[in-house]
């Protein structure tokens, strides 16, 4: 019981902080893609 509860918290602690680092990276570059291809 203690190492599931262990386990949850360091998945939620580490996790959810690199998901966010990676959909902001996906998003900036996105942003970057359609700045590219928009005509001025």
């Amino acid at each position: 019981m203690d190492f599931t509860i262990l386990a949850v918290v360091l998945l939620i602690g580490v996790g959810v902080p690199i998901r966010n680092k990676l959909i902001r990276k996906y998003r900036d570059k996105k942003k970057q893609e359609e700045k590219k291809n928009m005509p001025e």
